[in-house]
């Protein structure tokens, strides 16, 4: 199953300058503590070993219900950043985790159904730069690029379901993981408090790569190089 997965996601942010780092007479170190939650798709998802690709009956075997996936995913992370005029430049880690990222497949050559369970956890590493602006004494704007990476841990479980009286049921599982390029845009505003913290409130759009799943090596016949990729 050849998947790229793309994060639309909300980010909250609070920051506080770093008292560590010596200020200059241009810039200032921050640190910040990350919680998002946001829904995220997986487009273009293709398929190598379920099914024979045969016609059968107004059936190709093997064919997908669905080859754009969705799903919600929440994340924790950190970053740490330098404020130098209307320009910072940070670098940040971000780990996500979300489930049930499932496909289903019609595979009458079998007489059954196939499924194929997903569970993705994701680390990104980005650096970027974003740009601030006033809005009013305590607000601003904000938006940024950046560009990493990002590692993918995928745990799957390939099932052909049992039909009563034809097959039983037959299940494995196999994992993967990966290490891709990474990009995101930001847009948001920031909110002064009080003391040294700051609330970001940001809109992202971040790139997560490609996903794979299998080959189920247990799985003889043709479903061994079922893939995400």
């Amino acid at each position: 199953m050849h998947a790229r997965h793309q994060l639309i996601i909300g980010l909250l942010a609070f920051i506080v300058p770093l008292s560590g780092f010596a200020d200059s007479g241009t810039g200032r170190w921050y640190g910040a503590l990350k919680t998002s939650i946001g829904a995220v798709a997986i487009d273009n998802v293709t398929t190598n070993g379920i099914g024979n690709g045969s016609l059968i009956g107004t059936t190709i075997d093997g064919q997908l219900e669905d080859n754009n996936l969705d799903d919600f995913t929440a994340g924790l992370g950190f970053s740490v950043g330098r404020r130098i005029r209307n320009w910072a430049v940070e670098a940040e880690v971000v780990y996500r985790y979300r489930t049930d990222f499932d496909i289903a497949a019609s595979t009458p050559s079998i007489q059954t159904i196939t499924n194929v369970f997903a569970n993705v956890e994701t680390t990104s590493a980005l650096v970027n730069l974003i740009r601030r602006g006033v809005l009013t004494k305590r607000w601003s704007w904000e938006v940024g690029l950046g560009l990493g990476a990002v590692h993918n841990r995928v745990k799957a479980n390939f099932i052909e379901r049992a039909v009563p009286g034809v097959t039983t049921e037959f299940s494995v599982r196999d994992g993967n993981s990966s290490t891709d390029f990474s990009f995101n845009g930001i847009v948001g505003v920031t909110h002064a408090l009080r003391g040294p913290w700051t609330l970001n409130i940001r809109y992202r759009f971040i790139e997560l790569g490609d996903l794979e799943a299998g080959p189920f090596p247990e799985r003889g016949g043709p479903a061994n190089g079922l893939l995400f990729a």
